[in-house]
């Protein structure tokens, strides 16, 4: 019997110098910060990580089981959610939300493991020379009452399979963002919007990309037959200039040029054509400045829907409307709306 107590008092010793260890010397908070610098710029980052249904593409629990069960809920950023289920025991089931999104600066989230754990994700953007800065800090409390020593000592472990799994999910964000476009499109402010069709006369126009005098020559050609053909058949222009791109080819640019009218349709067409505008939803910004600007607006909207995984149109043709005509001079620049047609 003697040993037997003996026995319990050494337990009660071990286990009383290990509940006051944990509760004055282990810290109540697990903190893990990962850093890592992804060779793309910050925009494109960002579009990564703001939207859930992106995110999955790099989170480490998709590498583990890619085909795990995820259904997602709300736009990008604040308040979207995504829960997953999984038969794999590592991955198994949980939800994650976003609760605080700053554009291309900062996403911050909640993730619930089950009744495993709930931890607080922070993911910031900074951008540095040749691409952007990402610190991903992962952070939890212990609770109160009987949980919180044997928690104290669970972060000891946790602490080393969080940085693993931070480090595995920035590793698959550098891969996934590395195969963008390396174009900035911060400054990009694109509306989304359902476009209706107008009748619409023009002109063909084909002609060389690399003489731009050569290209404004023939533009100027093609849009003196529509006037022409719209003064003779009394058609109102019922909107600005339009150029709608066929083609691009061997350094050779095909497009029509024209006006939307209205009015009634001529019988007899000759040396133009009459159709409709493009229509239906479409990606659009507003461009202003010389032809280099447009040439880079529309590297900056492909980039932006590469990166936001936002598909064009099959068989689509990009359009443009030109709302001031620049001076020759560059005292007045030149006002020009890009259209994208999605799907």
């Amino acid at each position: 019997m003697k040993w037997f107590l003996g026995l319990l008092l050494v337990v009660a010793l071990v286990l009383g110098a290990l509940f006051a260890v944990g509760t004055f010397l282990l810290p109540n908070s697990l903190e893990v910060t990962r850093t890592l610098t992804v060779e793309r710029p910050r925009a494109a980052v960002f579009a990564m990580v703001n939207d859930l249904k992106i995110a999955k593409e790099w989170s480490p629990y998709y590498a583990r089981d890619p085909d795990a069960d995820y259904t997602f809920s709300g736009d990008a950023g604040e308040g979207q959610t995504m829960r997953w289920v999984s038969d794999v025991r590592e991955v198994g089931s949980g939800r994650m939300s976003i609760v605080d999104s700053v554009p291309n600066e900062e996403v911050q989230s909640i993730l619930e493991m089950g009744e495993r754990a709930t931890l607080n994700a922070d993911m910031i953007l900074r951008a540095v020379e040749g691409g952007t800065a990402v610190a991903w800090t992962v952070t939890a409390e212990c609770g109160e009452g009987w949980i919180n020593v044997p928690c104290r000592y669970m972060n000891l472990i946790l602490r080393g399979m969080v940085e693993k799994e931070l480090d595995s999910g920035l590793g698959r964000l550098k891969t996934l963002a590395e195969q963008l476009p390396n174009v900035n499109f911060e400054a990009l402010n694109p509306q989304f919007d359902e476009i209706a069709p107008q009748m619409f006369v023009y002109s063909t126009v084909e002609t060389s990309l690399e003489n731009l005098a050569e290209m404004e020559r023939a533009e100027a050609m093609g849009i003196n037959q529509v006037r022409d053909f719209m003064t003779q058949y009394q058609l109102t222009p019922a909107g600005a200039l339009t150029r709608v791109v066929t083609s691009y080819e061997n350094n050779r640019i095909s497009f029509r040029v024209g006006y939307p009218y209205s009015g009634a349709t001529p019988l007899s067409v000759v040396g133009v054509q009459v159709g409709e505008t493009p229509s239906g939803q479409a990606m659009h910004v507003l461009v202003e400045g010389d032809r280099a600007n447009i040439q880079a607006a529309y590297a900056q909207m492909n980039a932006y829907m590469q990166a936001h995984r936002i598909a064009g149109r099959e068989g689509g043709l990009p359009w443009e409307v030109l709302h001031q005509q620049g001076s020759a001079d560059g005292a007045v620049p030149t006002r020009i709306e890009i259209f994208m047609p999605l799907q």
